[in-house]
């Protein structure tokens, strides 16, 4: 079987929403993905906030990576976060993974950037194993931390001045 990698364009607004739901099911959270087509299609295409690939073997669509970038002020580098990389699991320990990191990492070049970065879930061993066995080295000495919009407006309306 031959992968077909392709940046994503809004008529693939459906296999990118039914993807990222595969995504959260494989993480055992899909009551999370609360993202509809509309505003995806508004993040990803209008805002042009990140870049999506889409990965197709033999006419299926099965599997997806999205990154945005970043910047490094300490290096003045330009760098992408890749928030996912998804293959459905018929598709893993197949090389397909490899292949399509492989193109992942080209597009990022393309684009002009000189780096990426990237989270795994702690209790996702495969997943580890494979970044592992790539090379990739896992960060130490930071910990990560999230505001959601509730938090974001509660703390700006208890430090107003």
């Amino acid at each position: 079987m031959n992968m077909k990698i392709y940046k994503a364009t809004e008529n693939d607004i459906d296999a990118i929403h039914e993807l990222i739901l595969g995504l959260a099911t494989y993480e055992r959270r899909p009551q999370d993905m609360t993202a509809s087509k509309e505003a995806l299609a508004y993040w990803l295409f209008e805002k042009n906030i990140a870049t999506t690939l889409i990965a197709e073997i033999d006419g299926k669509k099965v599997g997806y990576a999205l990154y945005y970038p970043i910047f490094g002020s300490f290096s003045a580098t330009g760098k992408v976060h890749l928030e996912d990389i998804f293959l459905y699991e018929e598709y893993r320990g197949k090389g397909y993974g490899k292949q399509f990191l492989a193109k992942v990492i080209e597009c990022v070049f393309e684009d002009g950037y000189c780096g990426m970065e990237w989270s795994c879930l702690d209790w996702n061993t495969p997943s580890i194993a494979f970044y592992d066995k790539i090379g990739a080295e896992q960060e130490t000495g930071r910990v990560h931390f999230d505001f959601n919009k509730k938090q974001m407006t509660d703390f700006l309306n208890k430090n107003k001045q």
